[in-house]
């Protein structure tokens, strides 16, 4: 009994070490096979214009007010609604001629200083002093989290116009006298994930993590500095990155300029590059002068558009871009779909309507923007096909002091122009290109401008689904006068080295891109 009792123990001991040896390995080999991913401290994206961290008459920059800053609230364009950001709430009064917006307690300044209602005073009454296109009427604190904005005007556009970058809030703390709205910035001190350390003008600015931003998101920064390097010059962007100089190239993130040549994606793709784009509402067209012969005609301007075969144009860009061929807009923005719109390609028809006209060889100028090389193809290929259909067209191609002089003087025909922007920017765009007696019109009509002008301003527009059917009805009616010829929708892209890390799945999450989750990889 003893001796079997002895067995049975050895055999026990014998199990249990065997295990305990087996498991060990097993933990051995489980740390082994997860390796700590080390970061570089420092990464380096190239951007083609200054980021302006001193400010001027429009403030500071569309890269600060999108990484430095933040909204009251933010723009969903495929649901079309505003959603809750610095403000968890607001209510709408007068027709939206007074907004009290209530503002989420417990969130910092990267100076650690707290967001508050005399905060979003202080940025109002700066726009007010500045004399801002886009500012209020007045502003008045009610309590520390809550505060009233005031319009002139009713309507939608008040709300929507908060999510814009004009409106980033910015803290009392960044000007010297502390909290006076005519103070001298000394720099944007904002609540979103990048704080700015230094800033050498048309050179580069460096930024840091503000920690009080990633403690609220409960996540870790995978860098110590961020530095935006200007490299105006789009080749140049493209070699730094090649070199290594830079560990990824980022479009101007206002879009309509300053962008990685479209063509030049795919081979970048084929080098191994990560190439990050997201479709964005912003579209090419061809602007007229509209107000002298021949394209005060909208039969002549209809001419332009049969003549133009939109998929040419996106295969200029390797298919990167998509063409214009149902609206002004893509199909994600509000009302698109609906409107059922479809521009039809028909040189033969175009060179008809230019023989009934007595037109046929007529001499017009397109005018182009020389830093745009994309619309210099763009411009060329259109000469083309208008040329095939029984225009004579006459292509400049200006530098850009030039063509806005000639833009502003209306020493054009035709020309190329944008409409849209980022998410934020569409019902901006509305105003800022339809508006009556708009600064950077497109088009104007009574009935366009009248479309217009309703969709921002009547309050019962506030209501999703009247405002979408108004929409409908503009884009119809833009569509009829032939106002604007849409060419293609554009993109907003980065293009970052392979060793490069971002989180893909919100990294475009409102059009422009989010930085926050950027890590650069130790080779």
């Amino acid at each position: 009994m003893r001796k079997i009792l002895v067995l049975f123990l050895l055999i026990g001991f014998s199990c249990l070490f065997l295990g305990c040896t087996e498991k060990s390995e097993n933990v051995g080999k489980s740390v082994e096979s997860i390796k700590e991913v080390k970061y570089k401290d420092t990464v380096i994206i190239g951007y083609g214009k200054d980021p302006r961290l001193k400010g001027g008459k429009w403030g500071v920059g569309f890269f600060p007010k999108s990484e430095v800053l933040e909204k009251l609230v933010e723009y969903n364009l495929k649901n079309d609604e505003i959603l809750p950001n610095l403000a968890e709430s607001w209510e709408i009064k007068d027709g939206g001629k007074e907004i009290i917006f209530h503002l989420k307690k417990g969130v910092k300044f990267s100076d650690g200083t707290e967001l508050d209602a005399n905060a979003v005073a202080f940025t109002m009454k700066r726009l007010i002093v500045k004399g801002h296109s886009l500012a209020p009427k007045d502003v008045k604190v009610i309590d520390k989290y809550t505060v009233a904005i005031y319009f002139d005007k009713p309507g939608f556009f008040n709300l929507a116009k908060m999510a814009e970058y004009h409106l980033s809030i910015m803290s009392p703390t960044s000007v010297k006298p502390i909290g006076d709205p005519n103070g001298t910035l000394i720099k944007p001190i904002g609540t979103g994930p990048l704080a700015v350390k230094n800033y050498v003008e048309d050179q580069y600015s460096t930024y840091t993590p503000n920690i009080y931003w990633y403690e609220r998101k409960k996540i870790k920064p995978k860098f110590k500095e961020f530095v935006l390097k200007v490299i105006p010059d789009e080749n140049t962007r493209i070699m730094a990155l090649r070199s290594g100089d830079v560990d990824g190239i980022c479009d101007y993130v206002h879009g309509g300029s300053a962008y990685t040549p479209r063509n030049q994606l795919p081979i970048l793709e084929k080098e191994g590059f990560k190439v990050y784009k997201r479709n964005i509402p912003l579209t090419w067209v061809i602007a007229f002068n509209y107000k002298k012969p021949p394209f005060n005609d909208p039969e002549v301007r209809k001419a332009v558009s049969l003549a133009i075969n939109r998929d040419d144009i996106v295969k200029i860009f390797g298919n990167q871009v998509r063409p214009a061929w149902h609206g002004m807009f893509p199909p994600e923005a509000p009302g698109m779909k609906e409107a059922n719109i479809t521009y039809e390609y028909n040189p033969e028809k175009a060179r008809e309507i230019l023989k009934k006209k007595g037109l046929l060889g007529a001499k017009v100028n397109l005018i182009v923007d020389k830093s745009q090389s994309d619309q210099i193809l763009v411009g060329q290929l259109i000469q083309s096909q208008l040329n095939k259909a029984g225009f004579n067209v006459n292509l400049e191609i200006l530098e850009p002091g030039a063509y806005r002089q000639k833009r502003n003087s209306g020493d054009y025909d035709m020309r190329i122009y944008y409409i849209g922007g980022t998410d934020r920017r569409f019902y901006l765009r509305l105003y800022w290109r339809f508006y009556p007696g708009g600064k950077w019109d497109a088009y104007e009509s009574e009935k366009v401008c009248s479309l217009c002008k309703d969709i921002l301003e009547n309050p019962e527009n506030f209501d999703k689904e009247k405002r979408k059917q108004k929409l409908i009805e503009f884009y119809k009616a833009l569509y009829d006068e032939m106002g604007v010829v849409p060419l293609y929708h554009d993109i907003m892209t980065v293009v970052l080295r392979p060793n490069v890390e971002v989180n893909e799945s919100d990294f475009f999450k409102y059009a422009e891109p989010q930085f926050y989750s950027i890590g650069v990889k130790l080779e």
